[in-house]
């Protein structure tokens, strides 16, 4: 499963070759606006514990409260993509100032349990199923009318829209950092190369 899922970001990468590259500078930007994110993963977990006295009576199914406290709490942890994001891209900015630092860039990105490239896909991809699947939970959270639709879509929908929002920015700039990795790594490679060629 992750083998196909580094796979296909890395066919994203090709295709999105054509594309503006983006520097250091530009992902700093983008990396700088997930900052205040950490609010969204809390508040999305305190609203999902939250249930108003007439709604619970109405839940058929109480062991479902449990999956979806279960899984905002597992989505909280999501968050922690943005430090590991800070890590890759300062890993970068070392490498690109120093080249005998790119030894511990390879490291980041390919050795380190928490920030290696298949690491990091599946934390992406888990963050996005995660969210599919507690949508699918509030959907059979209480039973279907219209007023009901409206009413969890009125408590959830906002905070789903938000967090589906942050895994987008995350990905993508795991993407541009992954890209400048790639691009780094190969120079560097050449370079080692030509020295010892010479």
């Amino acid at each position: 499963m992750v083998k196909i899922d580094v796979a296909n970001y890395i066919e994203q990468l090709r295709n999105a070759s054509k594309e503006k590259e983006e520097d250091l500078y530009s992902i700093k930007k983008n990396l700088d606006s997930l900052n205040g994110s950490s609010a969204a993963f809390d508040d999305f977990e305190n609203e999902s514990i939250k249930i108003d006295k007439k709604s619970l009576e109405q839940i058929e199914d109480l062991s479902l409260l449990l999956k979806i406290k279960s899984l905002a709490s597992d989505i909280r942890k999501k968050k922690e993509i943005n430090e590991k994001l800070h890590s890759l891209h300062f890993s970068l900015n070392l490498g690109k100032n120093n080249a005998s630092s790119m030894n511990a860039v390879f490291g980041i990105f390919l050795r380190n349990s928490n920030t290696k490239i298949d690491s990091m896909v599946h934390e992406l991809n888990d963050f996005r199923v995660k969210l599919k699947e507690i949508k699918n939970l509030h959907s059979r959270l209480l039973p279907k009318s219209l007023d009901n639709k409206l009413e969890i879509e009125d408590k959830y929908g906002k905070h789903l829209k938000r967090l589906h929002s942050i895994h987008k920015k995350q990905k993508e700039v795991f993407v541009s950092l992954t890209k400048l990795f790639l691009k780094m790594a190969k120079n560097h490679i050449s370079k080692k190369e030509c020295e010892h060629a010479g």
